[in-house]
C-alpha cells in the first residue's frame, strides 16, 4: 500500500484509482443536477467528489517544457512556454505557467468536502447487511474516514505547489469560490513561514488518520493517498523552509527539523532504491518500490511522439532536448587496466581523452537520461552529426545535439501507432536521500548523526550514486556544489531543478547565462566535437519567486512581490 497512481480519464475530470489487484473506483461523473446537498450526502457522490481532487495535480508530463526553463534543456519548438520565462517577457500579466488558478481551485474542491465530509449517509450499508458478515459497513465507515485524511493531504499539496513559485499565499479554511472576486476581496495573503507552517500542520493531521501500515485494508488501493507520501510531502516542505531563499523570507524552520522529518520516512523502512535506475522510467516503472507519489496516465503516446528522434517517422519534432550544459554535468569513470572502476572525475573539454571521446565511460545516468550521437535508440544507432540522420539541418532536428531518453519507452512505434503506460512521479526514495542528505549536511556536516539517525549524510548521498556503480564520495568531497551537482544528475528532468536552483538563490548563477550545445562532424569515421552557443537566458533576482497574477493584485489590494 505504499503507492499513489492516478489515471485521469478521457474526459479530463474523472479519476480511476488503480491498483495491481483491481481498477478501484470506476466512478462515472457527477451529474451537473446533482444538488449539493445529495452529492454530501450520497456516499458514491461523494467518493466522486474526493476522486475529482486529485484530477487538480500537476499534468507531469507538461512539465518536462519547464525543465527548458533550466540549463539543462532546450525546447526545439519556438511556440512553447520555455521560450517566454527564457527570453524574460513573462510577468505578472503574462505567465504562461497556470498553477495559481489549478491549484486554487484545487483547495476549494478540498475544502468543499472538508466541509461537507459530516453529512455523507452510510447507515443503509449498515441495513443491508444480512449475514454475520459487516465487513461492507465497517469499510464504508474507514473509507469515510480516510477520505477526510486524503483531501487534507492534496490540500497541503496544492499550497506547497504555490508556495515555492509565490511565497506567501492566502490561507484559505472555507471554500471560497475562486471565480467569484467578492469572495477574495478582503482575504489577506499569509506569510511565508506561516504557509510552511500550515503545510506540516495539514501533514500532520492527514498522518493521524492513513494508518502507516494498510495491510489489514485490502479495500483500500494504491490509488490513494498514504502515510509514506504525507510523511514525504511534510519533509519536503521543511527542506524548502529551510532553504536560503525561504530563509530570507522570514521561515522558521531550520535544517534540523528537515533532516528530523526525512528521518521518519526513511526509518519507515517502506520504500528502497529501485536496482535498475532506468525501470524508474518506464512502462512498468509503477511497480518499483522507489516510487512514493505518482501519477498514472494509462496507455498514450505523446511523450514519444514529441520526444523520438527525427529519424522515426511521425515523430513531430516537439521534443525537449538536453543541452551540453546538461550533459558535461555526468563524471567520467576512472578505470584501471583491468576495466576495474577505481574513481570518478568531473568531465573536462581541455582534457584530449574526454574531447575526442566525450560519451564514453560516463555515469550510467546520462545514458539514461540523453540519446547522444552514436546512441542505439529503439534499434537505430541516432546520428545527431550535422547531415545525420536526427541532426541539423533536418526540419525539427535537435539544436542542442542530443535527444531525451528519460520517460521515453522505445517500444513504442509511431507508424503502427502502439502506446504504452506512462506514470509521472512527484515523489521517489531516491529524493528523500539526497533531501536528508542535504538537510544533515547542512544541519550537521558530512559525518555527524548527533540525533542517532543512523544515517549521515555522505552515507545517503552515497547509496544513491552506489545504485548506479558511481564511486562513493568521500567526506572531504561531500558540500553543497556536490549535493547540488547529484541532484541534477539524478532528478534532471523530473521538475526538480527549476525549483532547487530558485530555493538556494542561484538562479543568477545557473540560469542567467548561455546554453551550450554541440555541433558534431564526421569526416570518415572520425567525428569532432565543437561546443557553441545555443541561445542566452535571462534570469533577474527578482524571478525567484513569480509575481502574483495582477488580477489578484487588482482585487485583494496585496502588495505585489519585490520587484514585478
Amino acid at each position: 500500500m505504499k503507492k499513489i497512481a492516478v489515471i485521469i480519464s478521457l474526459f479530463g475530470i474523472l479519476i480511476t484509482h488503480v491498483s495491481c489487484r483491481k481498477d478501484y473506483l470506476n466512478v462515472n461523473d457527477v451529474k451537473t443536477y446533482v444538488s449539493p446537498e445529495d452529492l454530501y450526502t450520497n456516499y458514491t457522490y461523494v467518493q466522486q467528489a474526493v476522486w475529482n481532487i486529485y484530477s487538480y495535480l500537476p499534468d507531469g508530463f507538461s512539465l518536462l517544457d519547464y525543465e527548458a526553463v533550466t540549463e539543462n534543456a532546450s525546447a526545439t519548438n519556438i511556440t512553447w512556454a520555455s521560450h517566454t520565462f527564457n527570453n524574460g517577457i513573462w510577468n505578472q500579466y503574462n505567465n504562461p505557467d497556470a498553477s495559481w488558478t489549478r491549484d486554487f481551485n484545487g483547495i476549494r474542491q478540498a475544502n468543499l468536502y472538508l466541509a461537507n465530509k459530516d453529512r455523507v449517509n452510510i447507515e443503509y450499508i449498515k441495513g443491508q447487511v444480512t449475514t454475520s458478515d459487516s465487513s461492507a459497513w465497517y469499510n464504508a465507515r474507514n473509507n469515510v474516514k480516510f477520505m477526510q485524511g486524503e483531501a487534507l493531504f492534496l490540500k497541503a499539496f496544492f499550497y506547497f505547489d504555490l508556495v515555492k513559485r509565490y511565497a506567501g499565499v492566502p490561507i484559505m479554511y472555507q471554500p471560497l469560490n475562486y471565480d467569484d472576486a467578492a469572495t477574495w476581496k478582503n482575504i489577506p495573503r499569509n506569510t511565508v513561514d506561516e504557509c510552511i507552517k500550515y503545510i506540516v500542520a495539514l501533514c500532520d493531521s492527514a498522518a493521524t488518520i492513513i494508518p502507516s501500515n494498510l495491510a489489514s485494508y485490502s479495500w483500500y488501493s494504491q490509488g490513494r493517498v498514504t502515510y509514506g507520501a504525507i510523511r514525504t510531502l511534510k519533509a519536503k516542505a521543511l527542506l524548502y523552509g529551510a532553504s536560503p531563499l525561504f530563509k530570507n523570507a522570514g521561515t522558521t524552520a531550520t535544517w534540523a527539523d528537515a533532516a528530523s522529518a526525512l528521518h521518519d520516512v526513511i526509518a519507515s523502512n517502506a520504500y528502497s532504491l529501485d536496482a535498475n535506475y532506468s525501470n524508474l522510467f518506464g512502462a512498468n516503472n509503477a511497480g518499483s518500490n522507489e516510487l512514493i507519489f505518482y501519477r498514472r496516465y494509462g496507455n498514450t503516446n505523446n511523450v514519444e511522439k514529441d520526444n523520438f528522434p527525427i529519424v522515426f517517422q511521425n515523430s513531430d519534432g516537439n521534443s525537449i532536448t538536453p543541452t551540453q550544459n546538461f550533459v558535461d554535468q555526468f563524471e567520467v569513470l576512472q578505470k584501471d587496466n583491468n576495466g576495474n572502476i577505481t574513481g570518478s572525475r568531473s568531465f573536462d573539454w581541455s582534457n584530449a581523452a574526454d574531447a575526442a571521446n566525450p560519451y564514453a565511460n560516463r555515469d550510467p545516468r546520462m545514458a539514461a537520461t540523453v540519446v547522444y550521437n552514436g546512441a542505439v535508440f529503439s534499434s537505430k544507432t541516432i546520428e545527431t552529426f550535422t547531415g545525420g540522420n536526427s541532426g541539423l539541418p533536418l526540419q525539427n532536428a535537435t539544436k542542442t545535439g542530443y535527444y531525451l531518453s528519460k520517460w521515453v519507452n522505445q517500444s513504442v512505434d509511431l507508424v503502427a501507432g502502439t502506446s504504452t503506460a506512462h506514470t509521472w512521479i512527484y515523489f521517489r526514495y531516491a529524493e528523500v536521500l539526497l533531501d536528508y542528505a542535504e538537510a544533515m549536511y547542512n544541519a550537521y556536516g558530512a559525518m555527524a548523526d548527533p540525533k542517532n539517525y543512523g544515517l549521515t549524510a555522505l552515507q545517503a548521498i552515497n547509496f544513491v550514486r552506489q545504485r548506479v556503480q558511481m564511486p562513493a564520495l568521500t567526506a572531504v568531497q561531500l558540500n553543497q556544489q556536490s549535493i547540488e551537482h547529484e541532484r541534477n544528475v539524478e532528478l534532471g528532468f523530473e521538475d526538480q531543478r527549476l525549483w532547487d536552483v530558485r530555493r538556494w538563490k542561484a538562479g543568477t548563477t545557473y540560469f542567467n547565462k548561455p546554453v551550450n550545445r554541440i555541433v558534431i562532424s564526421k569526416n570518415g569515421a572520425a567525428y569532432s566535437y565543437t561546443v557553441t552557443k545555443l541561445e542566452n537566458r535571462v534570469f533577474d533576482n527578482k524571478m525567484n519567486w513569480y509575481p502574483v497574477p495582477q488580477d489578484e493584485i487588482t482585487k485583494t489590494g496585496w502588495t505585489q512581490n519585490s520587484g514585478w
